[in-house]
């Protein structure tokens, strides 16, 4: 979010009184027209970067319509949390209580992971760290999955010894548990909102069951997240039997949040007819939420349509584009179609699992967008990018999301947590509306400045990797706006694109 000047009580700027009121006039004349030529200079700044002669959009955007509408929350996904990170440590997390594990983890080497690892602890600590010091009161969390690392369920009996399934569904919970409660320590009150990852099971990668040992092991850490008893039973009545539930917001003017568990639906998910239950929960949801005349954000793990970034990488081998899906295709399409029948209540989605920051355009039956999906960065800078998390503002009367700073962590340099880039000073408008998203979505084609913007943010500015090029740019440019296969099958670029 933009900075905001202001003044506190008690005692003016200098800490002693003005007796002249035509010095004070003057002081308070001069630090007006100062401000004034800052925030020109920094918007002139702001339209050089984001490329002369591209279209802005209006400032309503990107803005609440007065202070006491705007509101705040902060996002943060994939951290893919891993207690082996120091495997001699391993044995005390395994007999210690959770209440132990912070001083146990405290003991292992210092350094953060390379690209290529899952977070440990000293990345866990410094972005909880870095998030609740710029953001210490956001209104709440969401967290959209994966918070278990890769290979959990060989590297505990690799490490400890032990191969039974009790003691790898007792360290998963305690796991849990402590992260939930770090999250906590460094967030105390603020609600979290969590959905479940391809990683979050007792049973394997892509593996979880209906009604999971998992989903009854984190069902009390997970609901004691929650504001109040009655999101609490709301939770608890629904999250048992697949991992997917519904609660009013009270922090966010009434708020409807659906949480599915979409895993279900993955391509790599061994029994496709499971997924059937959680469309069938979705479309429920949706509709009481337009009978009750409620709005309504959507959060899962997994986004509809291509996986662009794979299918970049076969263009660069085979010189290409084929259709790689992340979901199987016809819970896919129902999913949004789902999305775009209740376009008018939902106001907001959201999805992790891709590790990079970008978005989904949700098309209408004449192809122009009725609405968009957030995909959000990851924490485990396990494929090659900067660990990176969100803060965005939103409206709270209509609940619209207006705009979003990103910060990452630049592990090639080790300089620490930075802005990376806020969204409507780079792309020259905000999220109010589809319309927003659309014209941000063709300028990418038309502006130069802009698409290298994106390029750059994608993977959070990390030298390791390489994603986006100006080669296969367009299939991520074709991602974005294609959520089904038959979408992507009859794309054809909005304009030109502005070398």
């Amino acid at each position: 979010m933009r900075d905001r000047c202001g003044h506190g009580g008690g005692g003016g700027c200098g800490g002693k009184r003005l007796t002249r009121p035509w010095r004070f006039l003057g002081t308070v004349l001069a630090l007006c027209l100062a401000v004034l030529a800052v925030s020109t200079q920094g918007r002139a700044l702001a339209a050089k970067a984001s490329g002369a002669g591209c279209p802005d959009g209006p400032a309503a955007s990107f803005t609440a319509p007065s202070p006491g509408t705007a509101g705040t929350f902060a996002l943060f996904s994939d951290v893919h949390f891993s207690p082996f990170a120091a495997p001699a440590l391993v044995p005390a997390l395994v007999t210690a209580p959770v209440a132990e594990w912070r001083d146990i983890l405290a003991k292992a080497p210092a350094g953060l992971p390379p690209y290529g690892q899952d977070s440990n602890d000293a990345l866990f600590q410094s972005f909880l760290s870095d998030m609740a010091e710029r953001v210490p009161n956001p209104n709440f969390l969401l967290f959209p999955g994966d918070l278990l690392c890769h290979q959990f369920w060989t590297l505990y009996p690799k490490l400890t010894g032990d191969h039974t399934q009790a003691g790898l569904e007792a360290f998963i919970q305690k796991t849990v548990e402590y992260f939930f409660g770090e999250v906590a320590r460094y967030f105390p009150g603020v609600p979290v909102y969590v959905a479940l990852g391809n990683n979050d099971s007792v049973e394997g990668d892509y593996r979880i069951r209906p009604e999971s040992p998992y989903l009854a092991l984190t069902a009390q850490a997970t609901a004691l997240l929650l504001p109040n008893e009655a999101s609490r039973a709301d939770f608890l009545g629904t999250y048992p039997q697949y991992g997917c539930y519904a609660v009013t917001l009270p922090e966010a003017g009434g708020l409807r949040l659906i949480v599915i568990n979409n895993v279900f639906w993955s391509v790599k998910y061994p029994d496709p007819g499971l997924g059937a239950a959680v469309l069938t929960f979705l479309e429920r949801e949706l509709s009481g939420a337009r009978a009750r005349g409620e709005k309504v954000w959507v959060m899962a793990h997994i986004p509809p349509g291509d996986d662009a970034l794979s299918d970049a990488r076969k263009q660069g081998h085979k010189g290409e584009a084929r259709y790689k899906p992340f979901l199987v295709e016809a819970q896919n399409d129902a999913y949004v179609r789902l999305l775009t029948d209740y376009a008018p209540i939902i106001r907001a989605s959201f999805a992790g699992h891709v590790h990079r920051d970008d978005l989904r355009l949700i098309p209408g039956p004449d192809g122009t967008p009725v609405g968009g999906m957030r995909l959000a960065p990851s924490i485990s800078p396990v494929t090659g990018n900067n660990p990176g998390y969100q803060v965005y503002s939103y409206d709270r009367d209509s609940l619209a999301v207006l705009d979003v700073v990103t910060y990452s962590l630049d592990l090639a340099t080790g300089k620490g947590w930075r802005q990376e880039y806020d969204y409507s000073e780079t792309y020259g408008r905000g999220l109010r509306d589809p319309g927003d998203w659309q014209a941000t979505y063709r300028d990418l084609g038309t502006c130069p400045a802009r698409r290298a913007a994106y390029a750059k943010f994608f993977d959070l500015g990390s030298k390791h990797i390489d994603d986006v090029t100006e080669a296969d740019f367009p299939a991520f440019w074709r991602a974005m706006a294609a959520p089904t296969r038959t979408v992507w099958e009859a794309w054809k670029a909005p304009a030109e694109l502005v070398r």
